[in-house]
């Protein structure tokens, strides 16, 4: 009897130790956790600050640049994205400091830009790293002489100091294809001058050159500024010339200045034009890129505010005209718009 009590006691013994060793769970909770749905939030852009080729001063690239700048900076200030407009040598040199990485972005004429790409005309390579953005406007060639030479086609050149455009322009370039097409040589049947047009202004009117060529918007403020304080006569390029010229490149076309566009001018100017367009380094990011064409064409009004010039900045026709790639931040931009981006662009 007392080892069946014994081996009873040591039972329940070890049945207490057993229990007490075990945890009693935590009460389970009322509340259920909601899952994290949040979206992730996107770390603000660190800033950026790229550097806008344009042109020499007298010429709208350099202003129209400056009114660009202004606008997009004020566009894009949440994006932390700044542009200097920059003074430059015009569509060549633009087109070449970008290349070499020491521009962001600049405004060259689009047969320039196709020679670029090329290795042809004022490029003994092609260049590896510029893409397009899109057109700005068009681009018109304007010759302006002294009304005493009594120059009215670009045969009465022949002999006269005429500005041809600075060093590194594509106006130098195209001065030189429309002096050949009238079968004149640039260096031997006239009196060779490489100014702005803003310095070939102030000479014309001093007497120390006779005429001034330049690619520019119409009209164009600085041969309003000259024809108020001379006479001056609007040199014609005929349809031969221009026939001569489309041969070779087909982006030059007929544009004629309608009669009264400038003081005393009487009669319609016949002259030709091609693009005006932006262009960047092909490296830099789609994203830098994407923003600076949605600037380009939704600042257009504020531009136009600021030079006349800016109302022909318009998303119809942004690609008119251009043949060379399209950076991927633009395409992204268009597309977005509706716009077609053909394959080889």
């Amino acid at each position: 009897m007392k080892k069946l009590l014994l081996l009873f006691v040591v039972c329940i013994l070890a049945f207490s130790i057993v229990a007490c060793s075990q945890e009693t769970p935590p009460p389970a909770s009322n509340q259920t956790e909601e899952p994290d749905t949040e979206e992730p939030v996107e770390e603000p852009r660190g800033p950026v600050d790229l550097v806008m080729g344009t042109g020499s001063s007298g010429g709208t690239y350099f202003a129209l640049g400056g009114a660009m700048s202004n606008a997009w900076n004020s566009f894009l200030k949440d994006q932390q994205i700044t542009v200097t407009a920059q003074a430059s040598g015009a569509s060549v040199e633009n087109i070449n400091l970008i290349n070499a990485g020491e521009m962001d972005l600049g405004m060259a004429m689009n047969n320039v830009a196709a020679n670029a790409f090329a290795g042809t005309g004022a490029f003994n390579a092609p260049v590896t790293n510029v893409s397009s953005i899109g057109v700005v406007y068009n681009e018109v060639y304007q010759i302006v002489a002294n009304a005493k030479t009594g120059a009215k086609n670009v045969e009465d050149l022949k002999g006269l100091k005429v500005a041809v455009g600075p060093a590194g322009s594509g106006t130098v370039g195209l001065t030189e294809k429309v002096l050949a097409a009238a079968g004149l040589d640039i260096d031997k049947d006239i009196k060779r001058q490489s100014d702005s047009f803003g310095d070939a202004a102030t000479k014309m009117q001093d007497g120390h050159i006779d005429a001034a060529c330049n690619v520019l918007a119409v009209p164009a403020s600085s041969i309003i500024e000259m024809a108020t304080v001379m006479d001056l006569s609007y040199v014609n390029i005929s349809d031969e010339i221009l026939a001569t010229i489309q041969a070779e490149e087909p982006y030059f076309v007929r544009k004629i200045i309608p009669a009264g566009t400038y003081k005393d001018q009487a009669e319609d100017n016949y002259t030709i034009t091609c693009k005006a367009a932006l262009y960047c380094r092909a490296d830099l990011d789609e994203d830098t890129v994407y923003y600076i064409t949605k600037a380009l064409y939704e600042t257009n009004a504020e531009v136009a505010a600021a030079h006349a010039t800016g109302k022909e900045i318009q998303l119809e026709g942004a690609l008119e005209g251009i043949t060379t790639p399209i950076h991927p931040g633009a395409a992204r931009y268009f597309k977005e718009m509706g716009i077609e981006v053909p394959d080889n662009k």
